[in-house]
């Protein structure tokens, strides 16, 4: 729960004063290319994609060890901060504005947008967060439910794209962030306090 609280707060804090920083600015990059203009927008997919928010705490939760727990931590540490640096240092903004939309998927994405502005899309922080919570929870689930579980990942990753939320060069620059992250063997935590293992 600590973890939690502490990569809950460095999420929120950073990327909402990187959002309102970039706001404020006359203007900023933007990466789309003509490719990501053939990307369709699907309002359902905004379900597999705020799925991710719930699949986060899962994946700390889930951890077996102390030790698996702080590595998954620190490597979620790792891509926020890195990620929060680029959007602070070079913001980006979206290259599509989504249709109006009305009923219950007008609502649903107008509180993705309450937080979610259209602004610091590369690296996508949601994709490199994706990258290591699919490694993190891979292993905690029964082996048949692990295609299912590979193929929802893979629908969250399009649904950065069919959200209108991410272009092409954004996910793949989650995906490298990801998967460097993944390559990196975090320090171990050392405990001083008595009572910790």
């Amino acid at each position: 729960m600590a973890w939690l609280a502490l990569l809950g707060a460095v999420f929120v804090l950073g990327y909402s004063s990187t959002n309102a920083r970039a706001a404020l600015l006359p203007t900023v990059a933007r990466l789309g290319g003509p490719w990501d203009a053939w990307l369709p927008f699907w309002p359902w997919t905004l379900l597999p994609y705020l799925s991710l928010n719930l699949i986060y705490p899962c994946a700390l939760l889930a951890q077996p060890t102390r030790a698996a727990l702080d590595r998954l931590a620190l490597r979620l540490a790792a891509v926020q901060l890195a990620c929060l640096a680029v959007f602070w240092l070079w913001p980006t903004g979206a290259t599509r504005q989504p249709p109006a939309l009305t009923g219950p998927w007008g609502l649903l994405y107008a509180q993705l947008r309450a937080f979610e502005q259209p602004f610091n899309l590369f690296p996508s922080l949601h994709v490199a967060v994706l990258v290591l919570a699919w490694h993190a929870l891979t292993p905690a689930l029964p082996a048949v439910a692990r295609w299912a579980w590979h193929g929802w990942c893979v629908l969250i990753l399009v649904s950065t794209l069919t959200t209108w939320q991410h272009d092409l060069i954004d996910v793949a620059g989650g995906l490298a962030v990801g998967l460097v992250a993944l390559a990196w063997r975090p320090p171990r935590i050392k405990r001083c306090l008595s009572g910790v293992g």
